[in-house]
């Protein structure tokens, strides 16, 4: 797996949420009209005291991987973490020429995004949307009604997590308008198995990184 060139974010908008929105901002952009698997990309210089600007390069995992892994995140996010956590740690070269960012600015892994196709429901589109929040808050949300609700729209979506714990989510309705997360995206749990397995393959590549800066101490 290798990352491509790294796109610089620090003219896309932050949506109020700092520089890791700009990233997803980007990545929606530039994804959001190819019919793709779920793609990772790994977000740079976007927590404090960043060496350079924000930014993202698509991290590229062998499309097989999401066919073995049976489409499903969890699994995904898991055989993923192992891999990358029975690797040995390679030289510095070697690292440079795989998991870093081509023609780059100076780069420090921040973040981790994981762009996929869905059925998402905003709460400000319609009041069928806001119905469905309702029933979120309430603790009524059952699986299907977002698929069900007339509210509902298709859409590509990018997940973000960082390594302070924090999320976000962006979305766009295949095209270039990006907005602020949905309430609810349908088939994928995104407070749960979406964000825990991202937190889990981005810890498993700090640990790899920090790991090669040890041996070049």
């Amino acid at each position: 797996m290798a990352n491509e060139r790294f796109r610089d974010v620090s003219a896309c908008p932050d949506h109020g949420q700092g520089p890791i929105a700009q990233a997803v901002h980007g990545l929606l952009v530039a994804l959001g009209g190819k019919r793709l698997p779920p793609t990772l990309a790994t977000i740079y210089n976007t927590l404090a005291d960043p060496p350079g600007p924000p930014g993202y390069s698509l991290f590229g995992v062998d499309p097989l991987l999401w066919e073995i892994a049976g489409q499903e995140p969890q699994r995904y996010f898991a055989l993923l973490t192992q891999w990358i956590r029975a690797m040995p740690p390679p030289d510095p070269a070697a690292l440079a020429a795989m998991e870093e960012p081509t023609g780059a600015a100076p780069t420090r892994l921040d973040a981790l995004a994981l762009v996929f196709h869905g059925t998402a429901v905003h709460t400000a589109a319609s009041p069928a949307g806001a119905a469905l929040a309702a029933n979120v808050a309430e603790g009524y949300y059952r699986r299907g009604d977002v698929a069900a609700s007339p509210a509902a729209e298709r859409g590509v979506m990018a997940l973000a997590v960082d390594r302070d714990g924090n999320s976000l989510m962006l979305s766009a309705a295949y095209g270039p308008i990006v907005r602020p997360a949905p309430i609810a995206v349908g088939r994928y749990r995104i407070g749960g198995t979406l964000v825990s397995g991202l937190q889990d393959v981005l810890a498993a590549l700090w640990s790899l990184l920090q790991q090669v800066d040890a041996m070049g101490d």
